[in-house]
């Protein structure tokens, strides 16, 4: 079975727990086959484990309210936080007013555009974004 790459580049803080993904998101994870099909997706370790979400062509909000696509359940992450979306054939990743806002390889965004590997933070949620081709 081939797995995401693993997000190890990510601080971590010993006293506290890893961010916890929603069982709404985990049954939406596209890691249920040998390989991952050819598109882009999230890679978020929670616990041990990778959750690997794709992300389509439309926009996929991310944030802690039952609204957010992916519901992220750590109190760093905003109700509304972010919004990865398609313009213009890029992957962009945008701050949806948060409080913590949103980095991108350890700076802070308003928005960006996303490449193969680029890691993503949410408050204190880390994740990776991934292109299969």
């Amino acid at each position: 079975m081939t797995l995401a790459p693993p997000i190890t580049d990510a601080p971590t803080q010993v006293t506290r727990s890893r961010p916890r993904v929603s069982d709404r998101a985990r049954r939406n994870a596209a890691l249920t086959a040998e390989q991952l099909a050819p598109g882009r997706y999230l890679a978020i370790e929670d616990g041990g484990e990778v959750v690997v979400l794709p992300v389509g062509e439309g926009a996929l909000r991310l944030g802690r309210g039952i609204g957010a696509d992916v519901v992220l359940e750590d109190r760093s992450v905003s109700r509304r936080h972010a919004v990865v979306t398609c313009r213009g054939g890029e992957f962009v990743v945008l701050d949806d007013r948060s409080l913590n806002g949103v980095h991108v390889n350890g700076e802070r965004v308003g928005q960006a555009t996303l490449s193969d590997g680029d890691m993503i933070a949410l408050g204190d949620v880390q994740m990776r974004f991934i292109v299969v081709a």
